[in-house]
């Protein structure tokens, strides 16, 4: 699969979908009302980042806003033949700040958000406007977000600041109280395969179909989720379902190696996604059956209580398929997690 740059949110010109969260941040802007902190808020992968990029590019080239009937086609629209666009692209704008987990934790650490804060006190230079884009701003850690509140509560003349959150409820309520919460939604099928032909032209419309299902309609999951084989897990998932109730051991050690070997938990929750998929086709396929029904409830709250105790993800693997052997053996016992 290819990407790279096609999907980095700084280099991409064309917003796909989230017109409407783009025209609120437009609306703001024109009217001279913008407030100081967003908080972009959605699953991860659905272009929050790429609006956060889109508006820090308009603020910084001083646009005053497009016609009416362009706004709404294109709010905050930028060429990227534009020198301001460029900069930003190759990340050598001197008034934008992007702030990134880093470290074996992946976590947003207070020097970092010290550092950004003296970016914002600097004065301007040859634009009115500085801004934060915290990318995983969920990520910082307790005292990170302190030091945010600091900046928060008493911002500079002429910044802006985006929290770009994938859990905003893991931020704490003080700094979400002054922020302005931006909510944005996975795109629909036809926004999510125009993404997908620009950053993977050689896939065709069934594989499209089938990451747009597994990844709820995120190009940037679906992208990961191809990456790290996702086709080939949704061939192991089916095969070790057609083989039931026999389980061959061997490709249920292998499947769940390949979804448990990244720390992310957004990988295993795909790896749910497409087991959720897979035995909706196994039941449109066989009818109406109550044991199966009750088997895929239960492996539904499997999958939640692993998530929610962070319980160990490679056992449940094991757990979930056990039960659905015990299932289709007729014993009925794969109903009830």
């Amino acid at each position: 699969m290819t990407g790279g740059d096609a999907l980095e949110p700084r280099k991409r010109e064309r917003l796909v979908g989230h017109l409407a969260a783009a025209g609120v941040l437009a609306a703001d802007y024109a009217a001279g009302r913008l407030h100081h902190a967003w908080i972009l808020a959605g699953p991860r992968g659905i272009g929050k980042a790429t609006l956060a990029f889109r508006f820090a590019r308009y603020l910084l080239a001083g646009q005053s806003g497009l016609l009416p009937e362009e706004a709404e086609a294109a709010p905050l629209h930028l060429s990227a033949g534009e020198p301001v666009f460029r900069r930003v692209a190759s990340g050598g704008h001197a008034h934008l700040r992007p702030v990134e987990p880093a470290g074996a934790r992946g976590e947003i650490r207070v020097d970092a958000i010290r550092d950004a804060i003296r970016f914002l006190k600097l004065t301007p230079g040859e634009s009115a406007w500085r801004v934060l884009i915290v990318d995983g701003a969920d990520s910082m850690n307790p005292n990170a977000q302190n030091a945010a509140l600091k900046v928060l509560e008493e911002p500079p003349l002429n910044v802006l600041i985006l929290l770009i959150a994938h859990r905003p409820s893991l931020l704490l309520p003080t700094v979400r109280s002054r922020c302005r919460l931006l909510r944005m939604v996975p795109l629909d099928r036809p926004d999510f395969d125009d993404v997908l032909s620009d950053i993977a032209p050689e896939l065709d419309a069934e594989a499209c179909a089938r990451l747009f299902a597994v990844s709820g309609g995120s190009p940037g999951a679906a992208l990961e989720l191809e990456q790290l084989g996702g086709r080939g897990i949704k061939q192991a998932v089916d095969a070790l379902l057609e083989s039931l109730p026999a389980i061959d051991r061997k490709a249920l050690e292998a499947l769940a190696a390949a979804v448990t070997e990244n720390r992310e938990p957004e990988h295993f929750q795909a790896f749910g996604r497409i087991l959720a998929m897979s035995l909706a086709e196994r039941l449109r396929a066989a009818g109406p059956d109550a044991a199966w029904l009750d088997a895929e409830a239960g492996v539904s709250r499997l999958l939640e209580r692993c998530m929610a105790l962070s319980l160990d993800r490679r056992q449940t693997v094991f757990e979930i398929f056990g039960r659905l052997a015990r299932t289709a053996a007729g014993g009925g016992q794969g109903a009830h997690a």
